[in-house]
C-alpha cells in the first residue's frame, strides 16, 4: 500500500515537472518569442524613423544652402546675367579708378546641367591701394563669384601695377531675380572696415623695397666738395631721399651695407665685406663693377 502511494507521489512530482517545463516552453515560444520579435520590429521601425528624420533634416539643410546660393546667384537668364555682371565690374574698375580698364566676358558654360559658369577678365593699371580697394569691394559683394587668378606685374620706376584678373560667376536655375543682381553682402572678409586693410598698402609689397630693387633705384648722382672734402651724393629713388656721404661713412640700402672707401672726381669705391666695388656717377648700385683684390 505504501509503495502504491509512493508511486502516486513520484508520478505527481514527475507530472509537476513536466507541467513546469511545458509551461516554460510555452511561455518562451508562445509568448516571449512573439513579444521579442515585436520588440525587434519596433526597434527597427524606430531606427528607420530616426534615419528618415536625419535624411529629412539633411535635405532641409541642403535646401537652405541651395536657397542661400540662389539668392546670391546671377539672374537665371544667362545673357541678362552676363550683361549685368559685366556692367557691375565696369562700375567697380571706374570706382577704384584703374587706368586703361578693360572688362571682357566669355560664353556661358553649363556644368552637368546644374548651373552655368560665365568667365570674365579685368585688366588695368593701378596702385596697391587701388588693388586693395578693388578686392575689398569684390569680396564684400554677395554675388556668387570668385577670382580664379590674379596676375600682378610691377611697372619699373613707378608705383603702378599692371593687373590681370580672371573671374568666374555662377548662374543657378533657381535664382528668383530676372533683371537685377543681388543686393546681399558677403561675410567672407576678415574685417568689415576698409581702413583695416591699410596695413597692406603700408607694407608696399610690390614696391622697390627689397634688396635687388633698392639697389636698382639707388644712384650715384654727384661728387661734390664741401669744406674741401669730397662727398658722394646718392639718390634713393624708392624713398625720394638724397644721401650725402663722406669717406669712411656707411651706405645702408635695405639689406645692403657698404663703406665708402674712396671718393674720386667721378667715381666711388665701396667696400662690402672683403669685396670692393667701383661705382661711377650715373650708375645705380646694381651696376657697380667688382674690383680685383689687388686694386
Amino acid at each position: 500500500m505504501i509503495d502504491k502511494y509512493r508511486k502516486y507521489i513520484l508520478y505527481g512530482a514527475l507530472g509537476t515537472m513536466l507541467l513546469f517545463y511545458a509551461g516554460d516552453w510555452l511561455l518562451q515560444n508562445a509568448l516571449e518569442g512573439p513579444l521579442q520579435a515585436r520588440r525587434d520590429k519596433v526597434a527597427q521601425l524606430e531606427a528607420d524613423i530616426e534615419k528618415r528624420e536625419g535624411q529629412l533634416l539633411q535635405a532641409r539643410e541642403i535646401r537652405k544652402q541651395l536657397d542661400a546660393l540662389a539668392a546670391r546667384s546671377l539672374p537665371a537668364n544667362v545673357e541678362v546675367a552676363r550683361s549685368l555682371y559685366q556692367g557691375w565690374l565696369l562700375e567697380l574698375v571706374n570706382y577704384v579708378e584703374l587706368a586703361g580698364p578693360n572688362v571682357d566676358s566669355g560664353e556661358p558654360v553649363g556644368r552637368r546641367g546644374m548651373f552655368q559658369v560665365i568667365s570674365f577678365s579685368v585688366r588695368g593699371r593701378g596702385t596697391l591701394e587701388q588693388l586693395t580697394r578693388f578686392l575689398y569691394v569684390f569680396y564684400n559683394a554677395g554675388h556668387l563669384h570668385q577670382i580664379r587668378s590674379l596676375a600682378i606685374t610691377p611697372l619699373k620706376e613707378s608705383d603702378q601695377l599692371d593687373l590681370a584678373v580672371s573671374i568666374e560667376a555662377l548662374v543657378l536655375p533657381g535664382a528668383d531675380r530676372t533683371a537685377r543682381l543681388t543686393g546681399l553682402r558677403s561675410d567672407r572678409l576678415a574685417y568689415r572696415d576698409l581702413k583695416d586693410y591699410d596695413v597692406i598698402v603700408r607694407r608696399n609689397l610690390f614696391g622697390a623695397g627689397g634688396a635687388s630693387d633698392a639697389t636698382d633705384y639707388t644712384y650715384l648722382t654727384a661728387v661734390n666738395y664741401v669744406n674741401g672734402k669730397p662727398e658722394a651724393w646718392f639718390d634713393v629713388r624708392t624713398e625720394t631721399k638724397l644721401l650725402k656721404l663722406r669717406e669712411g661713412q656707411t651706405l645702408e640700402i635695405g639689406p645692403f651695407q657698404g663703406r665708402i672707401a674712396e671718393i674720386a672726381d667721378t667715381d666711388v669705391i665701396l667696400e662690402c665685406g672683403d669685396e670692393r666695388w667701383l661705382l661711377t656717377i650715373g650708375e645705380n648700385l646694381a651696376q657697380a663693377s667688382a674690383l680685383p683684390p689687388e686694386f
